[in-house]
């Protein structure tokens, strides 16, 4: 995004804001919310802002650790105390299937999917975690309480193309 806006940029907008939250991007989005509170520290919306600003930086470095394997291609979502159990497996022949299918370039990713009940209506997410084993599992810390998950496994093409091989059931709501 170049350089912070300033306090009288017009991008310094709550909307702005949400739009680089959405897209993980975090820092983009810490710039434009330092500016609207110069200009308007009293905006309660800015007070929400900060606090998923907050959650992100508590989610710190994703550790991927060694699952069993299963033999076949799955993807598990599970609440815990600290936030969200992702628990994958991705067999060679699924990945050899969906590489062909965007020209074998790219990541094999699990793509998760949240939904949190806001003021303004409901608030959609999208965040892709790039794995680094064929089979194993996270703990993604700072996530939001009071959502909804589901998660699919899968192979992201260099050319923007997903190709889904396995998802997770539902979990979470509100409390």
């Amino acid at each position: 995004m170049g350089a912070p806006p300033s306090s009288d940029s017009p991008f310094a907008t709550v909307s702005m804001a949400e739009i680089l939250l959405a897209q993980d991007l975090w820092e983009e989005a810490a710039a434009v919310v330092e500016a609207l509170a110069a200009r308007e520290p009293v905006d309660p919306r800015i007070g929400e802002l900060r606090r998923r600003l907050e959650q992100r930086s508590l989610q710190g470095e994703v550790e991927q650790r060694p699952a069993e394997s299963r033999g076949r291609d799955r993807v598990a979502l599970e609440l815990t105390g600290e936030g969200l159990g992702l628990t994958w497996e991705l067999t060679e022949e699924g990945l050899a299937l969906a590489r062909r299918v965007v020209r074998y370039s790219g990541a094999t990713i699990v793509r998760l999917f949240t939904a949190v009940a806001g003021p303004r209506g409901v608030r959609t997410g999208i965040r892709d975690v790039e794995l680094e084993r064929l089979c194993g599992e996270v703990e993604l810390k700072g996530v939001p309480s009071a959502a909804v998950y589901v998660a699919a496994l899968g192979f992201l093409g260099l050319n923007g193309v997903f190709v889904p091989l396995a998802r997770s059931e539902t979990v979470g709501g509100q409390p």
